[in-house]
């Protein structure tokens, strides 16, 4: 675990040095596993718009970004309503969940998983769901996310996640 991690909502004007971090978390992908998933990254006028309609989170560790995600209560338009649980709504969606590659696998997601479960108890939330790709199942399963299915995001295959809070 990180010494002093911290998390914060940014507002539109403070995106750009996050949507550096989902750039360089996309050519990682690309580089190390050949996935294209995030390289070009989410593009950055979508991010700024998404501070405003959802919440986008900074992540800071002894001063410097290390991580970054977005939550909010409005599912991907794409999500069929069949993929998640029944009856628990009001739920949070995750999305962008983003660590810098030095910095991964040293309790970070873990650390953010734990601040976006604390965010969807704060606003009455049932569930939290999100897409991740197949080579984080044993991540999420261990976090206590349920798989939830296969889906497509246009050519990208990923995996459904979901965890009923109680």
């Amino acid at each position: 675990m990180m010494r002093s991690m911290r998390a914060w909502r940014v507002g539109p004007d403070e995106v750009d040095a996050l949507h550096a971090i989902l750039a360089e978390c996309g050519r990682d992908l690309s580089t190390r596993l050949g996935l294209s998933h995030w390289n070009p990254p989410h593009p950055l006028e979508s991010m700024r718009a998404e501070a405003i309609t959802r919440e986008v989170y900074a992540v800071e560790d002894a001063g410097a970004l290390i991580a970054t995600f977005t939550i909010g209560t409005t599912p991907l338009p794409a999500y069929p309503a069949t993929l998640f649980t029944p009856n628990t709504d009001p739920a949070l969606y995750l999305n962008r969940l983003a660590v810098r590659p030095a910095l991964q696998n040293r309790g970070v997601g873990r650390w953010c998983l734990h601040q976006i479960e604390t965010r969807a108890l704060a606003l009455g939330c049932r569930a939290i769901r999100f897409d991740a790709l197949a080579f984080l199942i044993p991540f999420y399963r261990a976090q206590g996310y349920d798989e939830r299915g296969p889906f497509q995001i246009g050519p990208h295959p990923v995996v459904c996640f979901e965890r009923l809070l109680t």
